[in-house]
């Protein structure tokens, strides 16, 4: 039996884990990523963590992260870690662990997850869509994922969807991330609790404790300002969304991430929106989920399954 370890960096958490053959994930902890000056730091303290009970047993190491140049195996100018402009991610982990390191951009890590261990299996042509820190995007078209020349292709958190809007932490203006990820959606609740009568449950929680997930639980008991905020979130994702489907002619998307787990909400409103801006001939074949990895370390077995060693069909 072969061990892998995936390890899935984002901007708020690095989720990583050691995972068999047979896709079992037998060891899994997530870390911090604020906690981390260095990518280097980071390394060290995973291969501490593994170290005793499975360090000898690796074959491989697979990494999803945001904004990864496909060709160099690098982490560019990500708007959401501080490790510095270029980071060597795929050389930091091979000095640290001696092992071959295959590295990928998250949300293409998360899609080949979703072909190799979940309901894509299928499906020749499907996306998906992480809402977290950040918005990434993963397709499969023809059953290849799609990356692009640089290994880019599927930034939808930085779409515009607000002329003149907001400032992103990439600093362009407007874009989808800027409403719809964490630091965002959070904006959106303060911005709209300042005007409101105070009547929202969102007026108990400190400014500095609020989250997306206590956002969309108190939407989902029917808080007056944060289903105002759900609404906002649901429109602009749905409008992203639409131009994915008009564009590539995808009827299969699945959503990942944090908010996920406030349950079905966020689908509902995100569906009902996207249907007034597809095509009328696209509009009833449109199948947005919520993911089944998303309980189930889905950004550790994708990155697990963008290993070059690993043999999808060793997965029962």
């Amino acid at each position: 039996m072969s061990y892998f370890l995936g390890i899935d960096i984002g901007g708020t958490n690095v989720d990583f884990g050691v995972v068999n053959s047979s896709g079992e994930i037998l060891f899994e902890s997530t870390l911090q990523t604020s906690d981390f000056t260095t990518a280097e730091e980071l390394a060290a303290t995973i291969n501490m963590a593994v170290k005793s009970n499975f360090k000898d047993k690796l074959s491989a190491i697979g990494i999803g992260a945001p904004s990864v140049n496909r060709e160099t195996e690098e982490i560019e100018y990500a708007p959401n870690l501080n490790w510095g402009e270029i980071i060597p991610i795929k050389t930091i982990f091979e000095e640290q662990f001696e092992l071959p390191v295959s590295v990928e951009n998250d949300a293409n890590a998360y899609a080949k997850g979703i072909q190799v261990f979940g309901e894509g299996k299928d499906l020749n042509n499907f996306a998906v869509v992480t809402l977290g820190t950040g918005v990434g995007l993963g397709s499969v078209i023809n059953s290849a994922v799609v990356s692009g020349n640089n290994g880019l292709a599927g930034e939808l958190g930085h779409m515009v969807v607000h002329r003149e809007g907001r400032e992103c932490n990439c600093g362009n203006l407007g874009c989808l991330e800027a409403y719809v990820g964490a630091e965002g959606i959070v904006t959106t609740a303060k911005e709209k609790l300042e005007f409101s009568s105070g009547g929202s449950a969102l007026n108990a929680i400190q400014p500095s404790d609020l989250s997306p997930l206590e956002i969309f639980n108190a939407a989902r008991k029917d808080d007056p300002v944060s289903l105002e905020v759900v609404d906002s979130v649901c429109h602009d994702l749905g409008f992203a969304l639409s131009g994915l489907i008009n564009l590539m002619d995808i009827e299969n998307i699945f959503l990942t991430g944090g908010i996920t787990h406030a349950g079905n909400i966020l689908r509902r409103k995100t569906e009902k929106h996207l249907k007034n801006f597809v095509l009328p001939n696209l509009r009833n074949k449109v199948n947005l989920r919520i993911t089944s990895l998303n309980q189930t370390g889905g950004g550790i077995l994708g990155a697990v399954a963008i290993i070059k060693d690993f043999t999808p069909a060793a997965v029962s």
